[in-house]
């Protein structure tokens, strides 16, 4: 990512720490003082999760892939910024800890203005596909899925997740969930659209009876009118996937349980929140 195309156009890596790093500590200790979570407090420790956040976010704005690498090279390059930080395997420890705060960070940014359409749909995250999905795995909370057409990148069967995703018309997820790759779509939706009423939902054929607004299918007898405009607005989310995808490497790695796959999906949903956030300012 150039340093024009950071957000609120950083002049340097600094700056955008430094930006960072403010809105997530008044965000963190508001959120512990509110009693949403309980920050740990251990004798001796090195860095604060404001910091370690703050590292970790900016490496996924910056586009790293590698958390270790990237931690490695802030030791190195951004002492002055971080000077007392813990070890390696103790940074990549605390990245699992992080996940729910992650999340409330990400849908708990502010909004730009008094949304009233919103857009719904599911995206597969694969852990392997092809004729490897039926082989017995370790990971008893995955499943076998099947991927969708047009803006899908998985076609055919698959085993991982599904990351269940509601975004605004400006792109920010606003609610998300994560299952298993064999659940089906309406339940879910109909969870994440709970508290969502007065508000217009867009989606596909598939959540059709869970109070979500979709293209008729041909054989309705009274369809409902469907214009281009609502066509547009539903594939923005196939955008914001692929965004997620290309920008922040949202994809699995080498995850190897449930618990680091959800920490790893909420830290890129919490930077793309954070990239329109103030990108949009």
């Amino acid at each position: 990512m150039a340093t024009n195309e950071l957000p609120l156009a950083q002049h340097s890596v600094e700056d955008l720490f430094t930006l960072i790093y403010v809105y997530v500590d008044d965000d963190v200790q508001a959120a512990a003082c509110s009693g949403l979570f309980a920050l740990p407090q251990e004798p001796n420790q090195k860095g604060s999760y404001s910091e370690v956040m703050t590292i970790a976010l900016v490496g996924e704005l910056l586009g790293e892939v590698s958390a270790q690498k990237w931690f490695g090279q802030v030791r190195s390059t951004y002492r002055a910024l971080f000077p007392c930080l813990p070890d390696r395997t103790r940074y990549l420890r605390i990245q699992l800890n992080l996940e729910t705060i992650d999340a409330d960070l990400a849908l708990r940014l502010p909004h730009f203005d008094d949304e009233t359409v919103d857009v719904i749909d599911s995206k597969p995250l694969v852990c392997c596909k092809g004729t490897r999905y039926a082989r017995p795995r370790a990971m008893t909370e995955a499943g076998s899925g099947r991927g969708g057409h047009g803006g899908y990148s998985v076609r055919g069967r698959f085993y991982g997740f599904k990351l269940h995703a509601v975004i605004d018309d400006h792109g920010m997820i606003v609610r998300f969930a994560l299952a298993a790759g064999n659940e089906s779509d309406p339940p879910l939706a109909r969870t994440l659209l709970a508290e969502s009423e007065g508000t217009l939902v867009l989606g596909d054929r598939g959540y059709q009876g869970c109070g979500v607004y979709a293209q008729p299918k041909s054989n309705m007898k009274q369809p409902r009118p469907w214009w281009g405009a609502m066509g547009w607005l539903r594939k923005t989310i196939e955008t914001v996937f692929s965004r997620l995808d290309r920008s922040f490497h949202l994809m699995l790695p080498q995850l190897n349980s449930f618990r680091s796959i959800r920490a790893h999906v909420c830290r890129k949903i919490a930077a793309h929140n954070l990239a329109l956030f103030f990108g949009g300012l």
